[in-house]
């Protein structure tokens, strides 16, 4: 048996040695036991070399397996390996031996090469049927699978079919290894006193294969010295001093280091100003870096002491090279260098160890001598007539003549720039302005008629102006004359007529200022001794006025030097813009050297050229008349006689008094109460053919209220020229600009019928009421009513922005107030609940109840509504005055709202009811019986009788009044509280807004 098993084995040996050797190169491929699917030959051996590309591994697996099983697989057997290793030995037959079979195993080659060998023993008595393989070529994952470290990359790696590539993170570069990234950093340069270096992406590990010089070049002067922190950490090498990566420092012709390890160096001073800093690395490592700062030192300078009232920035115990310092004086003080005035001086720490200049004083600064104010004087107010820092001095006018124009003190401050400076006009010097309609001698008294004429006193009219038109161009006469009026120091306002040439005609042409002399300041012609007669530089005439109708009746002339004034030349006012003009019935006084013999006709005058003339200035005391009147009164006589809107009248019906020939262009002056000063309402212009003071034979004047605006476009309207215009008084916070200079409230476009009685109230007009505001909830349901004030504030009843109380002890404090958010206000309303094209809505930013609110007593029942905006101001939105005082006693008052009728409905508009003021103590007593307290912060409207008030829904809703002397409604109260609403004996109770006035004020900053 022995010989018989040798002897094969010989034969084997001779087999094997002629072993098949099959080369396969393809991607993919399948690989059978020879003879297959029938019995494998025995004593058969094939190798099957299968090599694909690079980056390729081959995958082999088995479909079928069937070999003689035998330990170890001696006998039959499939083996598979590479150049170097063996992946595996597979035998035996699938179906019961699978240890030794493949079964479902996948074979891997490490590489793109594997080799198959199959071999069969001497023996095959069973007939095995061997296997069939498949292999396939897969691509290799070079960045997850490579097992050589060396040849991984440092950032990304990127596979590919075949094959893998390496790439670096921003800011660095790929090595020519093609798998190591590095830095560039050989252009770092430095060029401040002090700064931090770091290695490349410290305190993570620096990159591989990089050199990095950093280089800190500063001015010669200075040094510069290192400081490692303590996180170093280089690659070193335990027997070598660092072969690998190292730092090194070249500090001019020094070399320091290499430095290496986890041991920072010591602090370096390099005794230079220009160093290099060279870092390098290999290609292996993962150490984290260094970072270092570096400082810069040089010579120090002697230590600075500030100027006395000055100081030094920045204040420093050391200086040295190239620091600098800014010195500066204190407020009220210039830095002086070399006689030279500055704000700052700057001094810097030179190479050398000394400053680039001295130090500096401070000088205080001086305003000089204040210049002089034309028509005004200058006083010290401080000591010694100081002209520094904090001196005061005061400018006041040359009264009774001149006054400051208004919100200014005159008092002017030295400020810390040397100018002196006033709180209100800033460098500007105030402006005096004329005073005007203030007479030195007051006026007689305007309530006793005077019949006919009478002669003025001196000074009685220091506006009156005699003018002297000399015009060859005139027939039949060349000399005639007129009177004006002074508006300022400049200018004289006279009728157009006046100014005329060629009065034969129908042409308008001025005469020529060459022909024109005016007399200031003269009482009696016959003495001209006090006078002040003065050329005309300009003659203007209205642009539209028509020598046949008399229409636009009004002329200016400029004098060729201002008239010094005194108590004897004075100007007179102007009035506010409006087309009203003078009330009718009120007195006003017309002056001048006019006809004085009441028999003689205009028509015989200009007939006979004659011309009588009081040697005196004269005055008459004259009532306006109701323009229907006067217009009826021409209309009724023959001839083309029209009194048109430019023009009003004045005179006595029965007559005996009037102004005549003569006494054209001359002012016709009332006096306005609020300011106590004579405003020219008018100016002489014409009147029927009968005798002067014939009558019911007014005289008809122009209208000046409707030409203010021409005379400031003509005047150029110079600064402070409204100080020459009688306005209204109001609270300038409770107005909206009504022109391109008047700011009114309480003022509306739209008037409303006065005269007729309102029966149980009625609907309002549009744009009656502007001021009025509705409070609404976010639902559109209204529940007030209140009033704008000024521009962004809204008064209306404290009790409207809580709920009912509960008790009848309660505080403010206990009860759930109104959220300023809950609700909007909406101006420029009328309908109810239909929207209107002129409202807004607008929201509220903050609410105040007055601090004395009584919620149980409505007491003080009055709060303010900040609103987050103010609403555009326009015909239908427009504040209500402040009331100046108390309302008389009787006044009637309009109340406005949207509350409940009668028949307990809400209306749809918007309704007012005219009432009556109610005495304070009727009130209380009506009140008393229901025990209900009225109280002095309280006051109350209504009818004894019943049948009109305001009732649930008006609350909080404006009460006014018209002032008719201004022409203003102003706010009277607000609706609070009443019982039984339009009964019998029942009053209606509001909120006093006079009482409160004070506190509405100091909330709103208003002022009057």
């Amino acid at each position: 048996m022995r010989w018989l098993l040798l002897s094969h084995a010989l034969c084997f040996s001779l087999l094997k040695a002629s072993a098949h050797i099959v080369e396969l190169n393809n991607m993919f491929g399948q690989i059978q036991s020879p003879g297959y699917p029938d019995a494998y030959p025995s004593d058969s051996e094939v190798t099957w070399n299968i090599t694909v590309p690079e980056g390729f591994r081959i995958k082999l697996y088995f479909m079928h397996f069937n070999l003689e099983s035998s330990y170890l697989c001696e006998y039959d057997y499939v083996k598979v390996e590479t150049e170097d290793q063996v992946l595996a030995t597979f035998c035996g037959r699938e179906t019961t031996d699978t240890e030794q079979t493949p079964g479902q195993e996948v074979v891997l080659s490490p590489g793109s090469f594997m080799s198959i060998t199959f071999r069969s023993d001497f023996s095959d008595e069973e007939r095995f049927t061997g296997f069939d393989a498949h292999y396939v070529a897969v691509d290799v994952d070079e960045c997850t699978e490579r097992e050589d470290e060396e040849l991984s990359c440092d950032h990304h790696c990127h596979n590919y079919i075949g094959g893998y590539y390496c790439s670096c993170r921003f800011g660095y570069i790929l090595h020519t290894d093609n798998r190591t990234c590095r830095v560039e950093c050989s252009d770092n340069l430095f060029t401040q006193r002090t700064g931090v270096i770091t290695s490349p992406d410290f305190p993570s590990p620096y990159p591989k294969s990089s050199e990095c010089l950093y280089t800190i070049e500063l001015e010669e002067g200075f040094m510069i010295s290192l400081q490692f922190e303590d996180i170093f950490d280089i690659e070193d090498h335990p027997e070598v001093s660092c072969p690998y990566d190292y730092i090194k420092i070249k500090a001019g012709p020094k070399v320091l280091g290499p430095f290496c390890g986890e041991k920072a160096p010591e602090p370096i001073n390099t005794q230079s100003h220009s160093i290099q800093i060279l870092f390098r690395s290999d290609n292996s490592g993962e150490n984290r870096g260094w970072r270092l700062s570096y400082r810069a030192t040089g010579n120090e300078c002697p230590k600075l002491q500030p100027p006395v009232h000055g100081k030094i920035e920045p204040l420093q115990t050391i200086y040295s090279f190239k620091d600098q310092v800014l010195i500066s004086c204190d407020t009220g003080y210039k830095v002086l260098k070399d006689n030279v005035e500055m704000d700052t001086f700057q001094m810097e720490c030179l190479k050398d160890g000394t400053w680039s200049n001295k130090i500096p004083t401070c000088k205080i600064a001086d305003c000089g001598a204040p210049a002089e104010l034309e028509n005004g004087v200058v006083t010290f107010s401080t000591r010694n007539n100081l002209t520094t820092y904090k001196s005061e001095i005061r400018y006041s006018c040359q009264r009774p003549y001149y006054k400051m124009l208004r919100n200014t003190t005159g008092v002017y401050t030295c400020s810390a720039q040397g100018v002196w400076m006033n709180e209100v006009l800033g460098r500007s010097q105030p402006t005096c302005l004329p005073v005007c309609g203030q007479p030195s001698r007051s006026l007689p008294n305007l309530v006793k008629r005077i019949i006919g004429g009478r002669n003025a006193e001196p000074g009685l009219f220091p506006w009156q102006a005699l003018i002297v038109v000399e015009d060859t161009s005139r027939v039949p006469n060349d000399k005639w004359f007129g009177s004006g009026a002074l508006l300022s120091e400049s200018w004289i306002l006279t009728a157009a007529h006046v100014l005329r040439s060629q009065r034969r005609d129908n042409t308008v042409t001025p005469v020529s200022k060459e022909h024109v002399t005016v007399h200031l300041g003269l009482h009696d012609v016959r003495d001209k001794s006090g006078a002040v007669n003065s050329s005309a530089a300009r003659v203007v005439l209205h642009p539209d006025f028509n020598i046949q109708s008399y229409n636009h009746d009004i002329a200016l002339v400029q004098l060729r030097e201002p008239v010094p004034l005194g108590p004897h030349i004075l100007p007179v006012c102007l009035p506010p813009p409006e087309p009203a003009g003078p009330a009718p019935h009120v007195l006003g006084l017309v002056a001048g050297w006019g006809i004085s013999n009441p028999n003689v006709t205009v028509d015989e005058i200009i007939g006979s050229g004659t011309r009588t003339l009081s040697d005196v200035l004269q005055y008459v005391k004259l009532p306006v008349v109701p323009h229907a009147e006067c217009k009826t009164s021409y209309e009724s006589r023959s001839g083309n006689y029209s009194v048109t809107e430019n023009m009003f009248c004045a005179g006595y019906y029965e007559g005996g008094k009037d102004t005549c020939l003569g006494d054209s262009g001359g002012a016709f002056v009332i006096l306005d109460d609020a300011s106590q000063r004579w405003v020219a309402q008018g100016l002489v212009s014409w009147g029927g053919p009968e005798e002067c003071g014939s009558k019911q034979v007014y005289g008809v004047y122009t209208k000046v209220s409707n030409y203010v605006d021409w005379v400031w476009e003509q005047m150029g309207s110079p600064q402070g020229l409204g100080e020459l215009q009688v306005e209204r008084k109001s609270d300038p916070s409770l107005s909206h600009n009504l022109s391109h200079r008047g700011k009114v409230c309480g003022i509306p476009k739209f008037s409303r019928n006065l005269l007729a009685r309102i029966i149980n109230g009625r609907p309002t007009q549009k744009g009656t009421t502007p001021w009025i505001a509705m409070l609404s909830h976010l639902n559109g349901q209204p529940f007030c009513g209140g009033s704008l004030l000024g521009s962004k504030w809204i008064v209306t009843a404290a009790h409207c922005l809580h709920e009912v109380p509960d008790s009848e002890d309660v505080t403010l404090h206990d009860l759930d107030l109104l959220s300023p958010s809950a609700f909007r206000i909406i101006m420029g309303k009328l309908r109810r609940t239909q929207s209107d094209e002129n409202e807004q809505s607008l929201s509220v930013k903050q609410v105040f109840f007055h601090p004395l609110y009584n919620p149980n007593t409505y007491e003080n029942d009055v709060a303010l509504l900040e609103l987050s905006r103010g609403p555009v101001l326009n015909d239908f939105v427009m504040p209500i005055c402040l009331p100046q005082g108390p309302p008389e006693e009787g006044a009637v008052v309009i109340v406005s709202g949207w509350g409940k009728q009668f028949l307990q409905r809400f209306p749809e508009t918007l309704m007012e009811i005219e009432i009556p003021i109610v005495d304070y103590h009727i009130c209380r007593e009506a009140y008393a019986p229901l025990k209900k307290k009225v109280t002095r912060d309280m006051i109350c409207a209504g009818e004894k009788e019943g049948g009109r008030d305001a009732c649930a829904g008006d609350s909080g809703g404006p009460m006014v009044t018209l002032d008719t002397k201004r022409g203003q409604w102003y706010l009277v109260g607000t609706v609070s509280w009443g019982v039984d609403c339009g009964k019998k004996d029942r009053y209606g109770v509001y909120s006093y807004i006079f009482y409160n006035k004070d506190w509405i004020r100091r909330v709103t900053g208003m002022s009057d």
